[in-house]
């Protein structure tokens, strides 16, 4: 009696194991395949002339978001308002997963300017504020160094709660203080700074119709990349070029960052989906393939399935990778710590 209960018992943890590796499994794909298709789903939902795809039923949206001279919000096109409007948001996604698992860093309040940086630009986007002030690189500056300067004060207010409970640790326990790397630290916050300032970089550089403006010193890239009359390395302008390449590496610093602090996160490895898609946009910006098979979103949907089901299979239904992990985590945890010492003890 008592073996058949203990078989019923792993019996049925087995069975709940199975049905939640299988749930994690279909969160991460939703959440992160998703997160990979956001900066190309416009290609898949409308062809190039501007008509919807076969598969995608006329809901009558881009009728309700286009004015009388023929604008989508804004935009010349609803295909472009997607592209945008996606990109910003895929961004935003990243850099608040990044957030999530910064915890503790030093470097986490720094985290929340790249945030306020890509909500307003959503905001400037569903709003169609794009051509008043409130698209201004000026105001957008002063703005984001108001928001520094508060996350600094949060920061510094922060560290010094921390510095005064280790020094009562010390006191108590006898350990030293941890040092703070303060060059590091420093180096995180510029790199965040920088990184918050990519989404209007091309702003503060040049200007529309023009060119870079008379401040910024002339080193030859824009001559580099002018292949003729209105073709700038595979875009119209050299400003257009800087908009597309800054907003990828928006999008991908965090994803970067993301995986570095995701340690012990069951989804860790389908970040690694979103990260190959950017990096590979990026490499196909840098590299003038606009036009190449790198660039059709077929490609890039075969890329992402492919890699999603790859990932799920070897690190949630064989548990590769993971469950080496998850043991080292569970092995400092208070109740493997009281198991431990029970069998010690007997």
């Amino acid at each position: 009696m008592f073996h058949k209960l203990k078989r019923t018992t792993s019996q049925l943890e087995n069975q709940k194991s199975t049905t939640k590796t299988i749930h994690d499994f279909s969160v991460a794909m939703a959440i992160l395949i998703g997160l990979s298709l956001l900066p190309f789903i416009h290609e898949l939902l409308i062809n190039e002339d501007g008509t919807l795809a076969w598969w995608v039923p006329d809901l009558g949206i881009e009728k309700a978001l286009t004015n009388s001279q023929g604008k989508v919000l804004g935009y010349s096109k609803y295909r472009v308002l997607l592209f945008f409007l996606f990109a910003e948001l895929s961004a935003l996604i990243a850099w608040i997963g990044w957030y999530s698992v910064a915890k503790g860093k030093n470097y986490e309040k720094a985290l929340l300017l790249p945030i306020f940086c890509a909500c307003y630009h959503i905001f400037l986007i569903i709003s169609v504020q794009r051509k008043t002030w409130l698209n201004d690189f000026d105001l957008k500056i002063y703005l984001s160094l108001g928001t520094l300067i508060v996350l600094m004060i949060l920061a510094y207010r922060y560290s010094t709660a921390k510095r005064k409970l280790l020094q009562i640790a010390e006191k108590t326990f006898g350990h030293p203080p941890t040092k703070y790397p303060l060059i590091k630290v420093a180096l995180a916050w510029l790199f965040l700074i920088f990184a918050a300032t990519l989404p209007y970089i091309h702003d503060i550089l040049t200007l529309p119709r023009v060119g870079t403006k008379p401040w910024v010193p002339n080193f030859g890239i824009e001559y580099f990349l002018t292949i003729s009359e209105g073709n700038v390395w595979g875009f119209r302008t050299y400003r257009t070029f800087l908009l597309m390449l800054s907003l990828q590496i928006f999008a991908h610093i965090p994803l970067v960052g993301w995986i570095m602090d995701a340690r012990y996160k069951k989804y860790r490895p389908f970040i690694f989906v979103p990260l190959a898609l950017s990096a590979l946009q990026i490499v196909v910006i840098l590299l003038d393939k606009t036009d190449s098979l790198l660039s059709v979103p077929n490609f890039k949907l075969f890329i992402t399935l492919t890699l999603g089901i790859l990932i799920g299979y070897i690190f949630f239904f064989r548990n590769k990778g993971f469950k080496h992990t998850h043991n080292e985590t569970n092995a400092g945890s208070p109740a493997s710590l009281t198991k431990s010492s029970k069998i010690n003890n007997d």
